[in-house]
This record gives C-alpha cells, sequence and structure tokens, in this order.
C-alpha cells in the first residue's frame, strides 16, 4: 500500500490502550490518526497514532498540532497527537480503516518534530502499542 506514507491522516477504528486491557478487540468508532512510522525492520506494518480534539491531561504525553499543520491534515484546530500509545497494524489488515485514501498530510517538519518527541516519551516511559490483527 503505497498510498500510505508517514505523516498520512487517515480514518480508522482505534483501539485505545484502556479498551484493549479491558479485553476489547476493536474500537469503537472511528478516529483521525496519523501515521508516524513505516520502519525498514516491519515494512509491511503501519504505526497509527492518535489525534484528539480535547486536550489531553498532563499525564498523557501528546503534542499540539499547529492551525497549519491541522489545514495541512484536513482537521479542525484545535487538535493534539497522543505519544504514549499507538495501535500497529499489518498492511494487508487495513479493514479498520474507514477509508484507504488519506484526508491530508503532515508536513515533514512536523514530522521530524514527532519523531524527536517520541523519542523523549520513550526515554521516560513506556509507549503502548496495541497490535491489531
Amino acid at each position: 500500500m503505497s498510498m500510505f506514507e508517514p505523516g498520512s491522516i487517515l480514518r480508522y477504528d482505534y483501539l485505545w490502550a484502556r479498551q484493549a486491557d479491558a479485553g476489547e478487540e476493536s474500537g469503537r468508532k472511528a478516529r483521525l490518526v496519523c501515521l508516524v512510522v513505516r520502519t525498514a525492520s516491519q515494512p509491511t506494518s503501519l504505526f497509527l497514532f492518535p489525534l484528539t480534539s480535547q486536550r489531553p491531561d498532563q499525564s498523557c504525553a501528546h503534542i499540539p498540532v499547529s492551525e497549519i499543520e491541522c489545514r495541512r491534515g484536513g482537521l479542525e484546530f484545535p487538535c493534539w497527537l497522543i505519544l504514549d500509545e499507538f495501535n500497529r497494524m499489518k498492511t494487508d489488515d487495513a479493514y479498520d480503516l474507514a477509508n484507504t485514501r488519506p484526508i491530508g498530510l503532515f508536513s515533514q517538519a512536523f514530522l521530524r518534530k514527532i519523531a524527536v518527541m517520541i523519542k523523549k516519551v520513550a526515554a521516560r516511559q513506556r509507549i503502548r502499542a496495541i497490535v491489531r490483527s
């Protein structure tokens, strides 16, 4: 699925870590997510970080999305990207995507900023990966 590139904004049935901990297996609703990384070690995996329009509480690692990046991503402002959890999905298992066409795309500069923030978060706490199959 070469249509997905880092920074793509997609609508996806995101499964929050707290929902997975409670035994749920699929997301309750389609929400906006950002494909942040694709790695050489897992080239067929998508790493999807959730976006929210509600200000996260301070215990949650997040980064605000600027007004210009919201416009690029097709998002309403204000918006935040959650950094301390993500869903990992194989490209072959894209059935939880509401649509395979990206809504928008964050800039490379903002993606670099996100990557730096994820590394900082990972250095001080565990980032929860919810593997979707």
